[in-house]
């Protein structure tokens, strides 16, 4: 993690190494193989003329990490650390990225810069497309828990000297959906079938000691789905719809995982409650505006119903626009890319930056609204009484 004194007061210049690696990492975000992955990208740049901030760029974990920023250490987080909020990134950095990537990419071919730095994006149109999973393969058996901050930098140096005929196309690391911790495997996406069929066929693997296990990500899903395992989110084949979480335990008689047993306290010590901090993930939560009238949150909840499942909806009466959030990432940009017709109104979407975010989930904290939906005293949406300026989410009713 950047030093611990905090963030430079005056940085005029990045070192050119340093400005090499954030271009080509601005250049990846901008790819195909990316795209194909990153919804929060595809969604701002859909809602953006194709255009990405920035300023929103310039809060990407990556990129703070290159500019000796605080970042995200997610090998830093465990059950006994309370995560703490990051710093806002100074203003002087954002016009040092923008003109940084400006200077660097004026005669790219795929990406380009506004006039002023404060955007960029690509100069051809995205086309989504699935070949990705079959050219992608996964790699299991590196130590659980054990993330480096430059390990995406040498698993992807390794496998492009490892790969006959070029360089990988993506790498990505597997987390546990909950705790968010590195769980040993990691999914490479090749640029040719030859390449991942004949990586997948390997058994003499070896990254710093450990002896890595291929199979094709079709081959290593297909095992999962024969073995009646539940199938996360990176795993799963496009356009196949699978079941929650929830339809899977109920599907093969188990029970979802419970809480931790209580610990006995002492006799005569007054019993209290633990609050424990909840997971959030900020591209759970989209925008909505074009509300006209006044329509309660039920209503609301219903029509939003149509994008996907709703955990909550934040929203003033008599407001044109709220916030929406839904119990798993949604890609509105793609599914209602002309906005959602709900009566006399179209609610049009956009993704919420990470500010925004943090505030809606400080809100929901303060109202005692916990990620189940339970309520603890707070006041809830869609009451012409309740206070202005409180959280007015209404949970789902599962």
């Amino acid at each position: 993690m950047a030093p611990a004194e905090g963030i430079p007061v005056i940085v005029t210049e990045f070192p050119a190494d340093t400005t090499q690696k954030i271009v080509a990492q601005v250049k990846h975000y901008f790819s195909d193989a990316n795209l194909n992955q990153d919804t929060y990208m595809r969604q701002t740049v859909a809602e953006n003329d194709g255009w990405m901030p920035v300023l929103t760029l310039s809060r990407f974990n990556r990129l703070r990490q290159l500019m000796d920023l605080p970042y995200d250490a997610k090998k830093q987080a465990t059950k006994n650390t309370k995560k703490q909020p990051l710093p806002a990134v100074p203003e002087h950095y954002v016009r040092l990225l923008g003109a940084s990537i400006k200077n660097a990419l004026v005669e790219s071919d795929d990406v380009e810069m506004k006039e002023d730095g404060s955007a960029i994006r690509r100069k051809s149109n995205f086309v989504p497309s699935d070949e990705w999973y079959a050219r992608t393969v996964h790699f299991k058996g590196l130590k659980y828990g054990e993330e480096t901050p430059d390990m995406i930098d040498e698993l992807t140096e390794f496998f492009n000297k490892t790969v006959e005929g070029g360089d990988i196309e993506l790498l990505r690391l597997r987390r546990n959906p909950k705790t968010k911790q590195f769980k040993g495997n990691v999914l490479v996406q090749f640029k040719t079938q030859e390449q991942a069929d004949a990586m997948a066929a390997r058994d003499d693997l070896e990254y710093k000691g450990a002896k890595l296990a291929p199979s094709l990500l079709s081959a290593y899903h297909d095992e999962k789905l024969a073995g009646n395992e539940f199938i996360q989110g990176e795993l799963r084949k496009p356009g196949t719809t699978y079941q929650t979480y929830e339809e899977w335990c109920e599907a093969t008689g188990r029970k979802p995982a419970a809480p931790k047993a209580e610990k006995r306290k002492p006799e005569g010590e007054p019993e209290t409650e633990e609050v424990k901090e909840e997971v959030t993930d900020p591209l759970t939560l989209v925008r909505f505006s074009g509300v006209t009238g006044e329509p309660q949150i039920r209503e609301l909840k219903e029509a939003l119903g149509a994008v996907g499942p709703v955990r909550f909806v934040e929203y003033e009466q008599g407001a044109d626009s709220g916030i929406v959030r839904f119990s798993e990432v949604v890609a509105t940009a793609e599914s209602h890319p002309d906005g959602l017709k709900v009566n006399d109104m179209t609610l049009e979407f956009a993704a919420v930056d990470e500010e925004t975010a943090a505030a809606f989930f400080e809100r929901a904290k303060a109202a005692g609204i916990s990620a189940r939906g339970n309520s603890r005293g707070g006041s809830r949406g869609g009451s012409r009484g309740n206070r202005r300026g409180g959280f007015r989410g209404k949970r789902s009713r599962k």
